[in-house]
Order: C-alpha cells, then sequence, then structure tokens
C-alpha cells in the first residue's frame, strides 16, 4: 500500500519540466529592472572566480621570478592591481546579488500571498468548506510550502551562472590534471545525493505533520487570545483551561519537534561526514600538486595557487549546481502545491450580469450535501416564493435554514435539482443572481475599519451623502451609537484600531443590517439570525421597523426566535433539511404541529411585543 502512495506521488519528467517552465515564468515576472540588470551581469561574473585564480597564478610566478632575479618589480605590482580590482569588482557584485536575491524573494513571497488570496476569495465556496483538504493546504502553502517556492524560483537563475563558473573551472583544471577533476566532482556526489533525499525527507515530513502544525498554531491562538476577537478567552479564564490547553499544546508541539528534530539529526550526522570527505580530498590534492612542482619546478608555485584557489570553488560550484538543482526539482513538489492551489477551479461569473426585472425564487428538487460529510443538509425540496412575499424560515439548530440561504446566494451548489432566481439558474447566472441580492449572514463580516466603509462595503458603485447615510442608519436604529463616535460615521473601528474602539456584539449586528439595506438595487434580502445579537428592545424595535427596512423587497428571515413571523406572508419551518410545514401564523398555531410547539414555547419572550 506505501509503495502504491509513493508511485502516486511521483511526477513524470513532462509535468516536472512543466512546472519548472512555470516556475521560471514567475521567477522573472517577479524580478525588478535592477535585479534584472544584475543577473544579467551575473553571467559575465561567473568567468570571475577562474580570472582571478589565474591572475593570482600569475601573480605568484612573478613574485617567484623576482626573487630569482629574473623579473622587475614593476610587473608584479601591475598584476597585483588587476587582482585588486577583480576582487573588488566580484565583491562588489556579491554584495547586489545578495541584496537583490533578497528583494527577489520578499517579491516573490508577496506575490504568491497575493495569489493565495485570490485563489481563497475566487474558488468555489466548497473549497472553502475543505473540499479536497483545500484550506489545508492553503495553510500548508502559507506556512511552509511558500518560502521554499519562492526561495527556489529565484535560485534557477544562480544556478545557471553556477553552471558557467563550473565549466570554466573545469576546463582550466583539467590543464593541470584530469585526476584532480575526476576526484573533486566524485567527493561532492554523496552532498548531492544527501540533498536530494533530505528534501524528499522534508516535504515527507512537512506534509505528514501539516494537521499537527496547523493544530499547534490554533491552540497557541486559544490561549494567547490571539484568535479573531479573543472569543475563547471568556471560556479558557472562567473555566481555568489554560491548563488543559497547554498540556495539548505541548503534546501536538513536542510530538512536531520530536518528529523535525529526529530527521535534522540524522541530516546534520550524515551532512558532516559528507563535508570531512570533501576537506581530506582537498588536502589530498594540495599535496599531490606539491609533489608534482617538486618533481617539475619548472611547472612554478603559481599552478599550486591556481589549484588550490579552484579546487575549492570547483567543489563549491559543483555542489551549488547538482545541490541546487537536486533542490529546485526536490521542491517542485512545493511548486506543484502551490500553482494546484492557483488551478482550483473558480466561481463563474458573468463577464455582464443581467439586471433583473422579477426574482421569484424557486427551488426544485433541490439536495444538498456538504463536502466531506455523507450526511444530507437538504432532502429533495422545492418550494417557490413570489417577488416581493415576506418568508419566515424557521427550525432547530442543523434542520437546514442556513443551507437554503447559502444555496440561494450561490455560496454551495445543488448536488442535485435546480435553484433559479428570476427563471436564472443560479449556478449558470451567478454574477446577476448576487446582485439581485442582499444578505446579513448568521457569521456576518467586522471589519477593522471606518463605520461607513462597513457600511458601503455592500455596493462600492454606489454614491451617497453622509446625510443620506446617515438617513439610513436611523432606519436601522444605528445611528444614536454612530452620533456617540467622536468621528461619527468616520471613527474606525475594531480590535485593532486607534484605542482599541470596538462596537458591541448588538451594534455591529445594526451595522450589518445597515450594510444589507444600503445594496439598494437589490430585489431580495436575506437576514439570516438578524436579531441574535441583539436585547429584546432593540429586537422589538426592528420587528416595528420590519416593513421599513425591507420594503418592497422579497425578504427572507432565517431565524428560531418566532418574535417575527407574525408580520411575515409564509411561515416555512424546516426538519431534517424538509419543509414539514408551511403557511401563516394564524394557519400553522391552529395545526397544533411543530410550529406551534416552538411558539407556545417562546410565547412569554413575546407576549408583550408580538402584537404590532
Amino acid at each position: 500500500m506505501k509503495n502504491q502512495q509513493e508511485l502516486k506521488g511521483r511526477l513524470g519528467i513532462g509535468e516536472v519540466l512543466r512546472i519548472a517552465g512555470k516556475a521560471l515564468q514567475v521567477s522573472f515576472r517577479t524580478k525588478s529592472t535592477m535585479s534584472l540588470f544584475v543577473n544579467l551581469i551575473g553571467f559575465a561574473m561567473a568567468f570571475v572566480p577562474v580570472w582571478i585564480s589565474m591572475t593570482l597564478r600569475d601573480f605568484t610566478n612573478h613574485v617567484q621570478q623576482i626573487f630569482q632575479g629574473q623579473e622587475t618589480i614593476m610587473t608584479a605590482l601591475l598584476v597585483l592591481g588587476l587582482l585588486i580590482l577583480l576582487y573588488l569588482m566580484q565583491t562588489s557584485y556579491l554584495f547586489a546579488s545578495d541584496y537583490y536575491a533578497e528583494v527577489d524573494r520578499q517579491r516573490t513571497t508577496r506575490y504568491m500571498k497575493k495569489k493565495i488570496i485570490e485563489s481563497a476569495s475566487s474558488v468555489e465556496y466548497k473549497y472553502i468548506e475543505n473540499e479536497g483538504d483545500y484550506r489545508d493546504k492553503l495553510a500548508f502553502a502559507e506556512m511552509s510550502g511558500g518560502s521554499q517556492v519562492a526561495q527556489s524560483m529565484q535560485q534557477s537563475i544562480v544556478i545557471l551562472q553556477q553552471v558557467i563558473t563550473f565549466v570554466s573551472i573545469t576546463l582550466v583544471l583539467l590543464d593541470v590534471s584530469l585526476l584532480i577533476v575526476m576526484i573533486l566532482i566524485a567527493t561532492c556526489i554523496p552532498a548531492v545525493v544527501l540533498s536530494i533525499k533530505q528534501k524528499d525527507e522534508d516535504y515527507k515530513n512537512k506534509t505528514k505533520s501539516m494537521k499537527d502544525g496547523a493544530m499547534s498554531v490554533h491552540l497557541f491562538y486559544m490561549a494567547s487570545g490571539a484568535n479573531e476577537n479573543c472569543k475563547s478567552m471568556n471560556d479558557v479564564r472562567f473555566f481555568g483551561m489554560y491548563p488543559w490547553i497547554k498540556d495539548k499544546w505541548r503534546d501536538v508541539s513536542m510530538n512536531y519537534l520530536k518528529q523535525k528534530n529526529a530527521v535534522s539529526r540524522k541530516h546534520v550526522v550524515y551532512n558532516s561526514l559528507a563535508d570531512i570527505l570533501r576537506n581530506g580530498v582537498y588536502i589530498g590534492i594540495l599535496l599531490l600538486v606539491a609533489k608534482q612542482i617538486y618533481d617539475n619546478p619548472a611547472i612554478g608555485l603559481g599552478v599550486f595557487m591556481l589549484v588550490s584557489t579552484l579546487a575549492v570553488q570547483l567543489q563549491n560550484a559543483t555542489t551549488k549546481v547538482f545541490v541546487g538543482i537536486a533542490q529546485f526539482f526536490g521542491d517542485i513538489r512545493y511548486m506543484k502545491d502551490f500553482f494546484e492551489l492557483d488551478a482550483t477551479p473558480k466561481e463563474k461569473l458573468e463577464d455582464h450580469p443581467q439586471v433583473l426585472d422579477q426574482a421569484d425564487i424557486v427551488f426544485e428538487n433541490v439536495s444538498f450535501t456538504y463536502p466531506n460529510s455523507t450526511m444530507q443538509a437538504l432532502k429533495n425540496l422545492s418550494i417557490t416564493i413570489k417577488q416581493g412575499e415576506k418568508i419566515a424560515i424557521v427550525g432547530e439548530n442543523g434542520s437546514g435554514k442556513s443551507t437554503f440561504a447559502n444555496l440561494l446566494c450561490g455560496m454551495h451548489q445543488p448536488t442535485s435539482g435546480e435553484v433559479t432566481v428570476g427563471g436564472l439558474n443560479v449556478k449558470n447566472y451567478l454574477a446577476s443572481v448576487r446582485n439581485a441580492i442582499s444578505v446579513v449572514f448568521q457569521n456576518f463580516g467586522r471589519y477593522e475599519t471606518s463605520i461607513k466603509e462597513n457600511i458601503t462595503f455592500s455596493d462600492r458603485s454606489r454614491k451617497i451623502t453622509d446625510e443620506d447615510l446617515e438617513k439610513l442608519t436611523k432606519t436601522t436604529n444605528a445611528f444614536s451609537f454612530i452620533e456617540a463616535q467622536p468621528n461619527g460615521l468616520d471613527e474606525t473601528v475594531g480590535t485593532f484600531s486607534e484605542g482599541g474602539n470596538d462596537l458591541s456584539g448588538g451594534q455591529w449586528q445594526k451595522v450589518a443590517i445597515t450594510r444589507a439595506m444600503y445594496r439598494d438595487k437589490a430585489r431580495i434580502m436575506v437576514l439570516d439570525e438578524p436579531t441574535s445579537a441583539l436585547d429584546p428592545v432593540a429586537e422589538a424595535q426592528l420587528y416595528r421597523d420590519f416593513a421599513k427596512i425591507t420594503g418592497d423587497k422579497t425578504t427572507i428571515l432565517i431565524s428560531h426566535r418566532l418574535g417575527i413571523t407574525t408580520i411575515v406572508d409564509r411561515i416555512l419551518v424546516f426538519a431534517d433539511g424538509r419543509i414539514i410545514e408551511e403557511g401563516d401564523h394564524t394557519e400553522l398555531l391552529a395545526k397544533g404541529g411543530q410550529y406551534a410547539a416552538m411558539y407556545h414555547a417562546q410565547a412569554q419572550w413575546y407576549g408583550e411585543v408580538v402584537d404590532f
């Protein structure tokens, strides 16, 4: 079984070359003009190590001849000047190269983060629900894969430059001894083999421990309060959960670190042995050259200097070329993961959305199952909602209410059946349908920006004066707390705002309702649990203002709190993914079914406010 999985995970040559080509395209695309110029110079600078070594050989020979009385000092000084110039050129280039390599790495990382955000914001919504482990792959690309890919993509040009250095050094040393070249290259083979195996092990361990790493981060955020709005901190403090979280975090982290450290120790031992081998061979080669000079003094000491400098550089170049290539192709699977994220199917939005004249909603034999689940959330559901109707959808948690709203808004597509709005299939006319709908989701957005922007995000094309926006906030009863803010509508709110000026849950909910109203061209309004964070007085006021808030729009109000059901046209009672009752408030009470039981159970909450 294991061998089958490994074979399945291996990539064919064609796919490897295709991914490598895409990586090179990204590498060039993310480079600045100055960086490309430095890289271009780098191809010429790849010959400089050989030039320096040959100049050093000549300088050594000139010095030797000066001591033998065969030459004047001026020639040696000229060669020394050239040598110093070459060192300055090399040092300056290496400084510029290192600087722009870091700039390029950061630019590539930014590019990748941008592509990750674009992917997450445009993929079919089922992937956000972790279809095909999409969210795990997203986290892996962000935490581990991203840095690997960014580094490898930018190393591709450096590898080509190192190839030039490797070939030029090899040609020079071949003139001295073929055996030296063969030995130097051969001693680099263990380092190359180790690099390939280490890359393979690193990838396997990182993917294997991907969930442990994500869980470790999750537990850390839970204990430190760094998660969204510190939602878990009340429980952690009140129930004294810190020791439990700490122990769980330690267990997960220690298991993760134990696996990582075991691999690291093995790599350190093997790499040390490879370095000892290379250094031992280097000393042996110097002794071999010294023996040649002893046997034939006419060769000159310059050859010793040439070999001593080029031998190290050949070992380094050989290692960088072959290890670089091995690491590049070892990172191919990281690149594959990244490019697969970018290739994840996107939502299909029309270029020119239609404006709907009427917006009747039709669910026809609709069934739906969430990704990674076997239980149907909706079961063969059929219902028609006419333009302008006010509908309340009620039922217990998990009955399918929010799933109904998600399918209507095109967040998910039915497993079977069809959803249409104004005669348009939601799946095929996603942009047109969404433009016709305004919605307050159960988990609505709370954005770290001004109150005005929090409201106007819903329709960025609409222009409105502050005076008209204030009128709108009065309709949703948000005006009083907005007016009390130091900067009114322009006040920046949220956990990270200056001074930590965050809104209460009820205030945020009023902002979300105002945001939905601001989308004034919508024909349908969907309100999913719009009173969940409101106090009884604010909830009662919402009921009184319901007609003013919703206007002539088709309105679907989803709630397990039944205070509003007396003022809608029709009530749909959901249970186990089906509509089990349908009618107005009076009809359903008379039936004495599930709605009647739910209403009577809550009647004491609304005895004084349901009669409007």
